[in-house]
């Protein structure tokens, strides 16, 4: 059965103090086992490599009480890791120009770009209010940049 994501939030972290990377225009749309996304990210500071990215992930009940801690990912070095890796890969792909390593100053800009969600189904993502807090960090461990997001998974649109 089809899961369906209803991106709620898909926002930069409030708590960023001049980050070298900020989201705008964000539009998302839930589709089927997909998302379609718009967003313009204006890098005003090239990110160089290592890149690292931690994942928070607190799941809540629908009527967005009750949240927990999940998950926590960390990721070491992620561009190394974007050739091997088709979810990191699909993202980058949906920009224009694509996104790369290291990340150039420059707007890059999500049209109306449909991400498959197909590898989610290999979690156990049940139906609930989803909030997730993507951090980049550079080799100093200083955030360049930060997206919250938060995801009501039901099995009907």
């Amino acid at each position: 059965m089809a899961k369906y994501y209803n991106v709620v939030t898909y926002d930069n972290c409030k708590h960023m103090d001049n980050p070298a990377a900020t989201l705008s225009n964000v539009k998302v749309a839930g589709k089927p086992n997909a998302i379609e996304l718009s967003a313009t990210l204006d890098v005003t500071r090239e990110i160089e490599p290592p890149v690292h990215m931690q994942l928070s992930v607190k799941r809540c009940n629908l009527q967005k009480e009750g949240c927990e801690t999940y998950e926590h990912i960390s990721m070491e070095d992620i561009c190394s890791k974007i050739e091997s890796n088709p979810i990191l890969h699909k993202y980058m792909d949906v920009f224009n120009p694509p996104l790369s390593c290291p990340l150039k100053k420059g707007r890059y800009v999500a049209e109306k770009s449909e991400l498959k969600l197909h590898m989610l189904e290999m979690f156990p993502i049940e139906n609930a209010f989803w909030q997730m807090e993507f951090r980049f960090m550079n080799k100093h461990n200083q955030t360049m940049q930060c997206d919250f997001v938060e995801i009501a998974v039901t099995d009907k649109e």
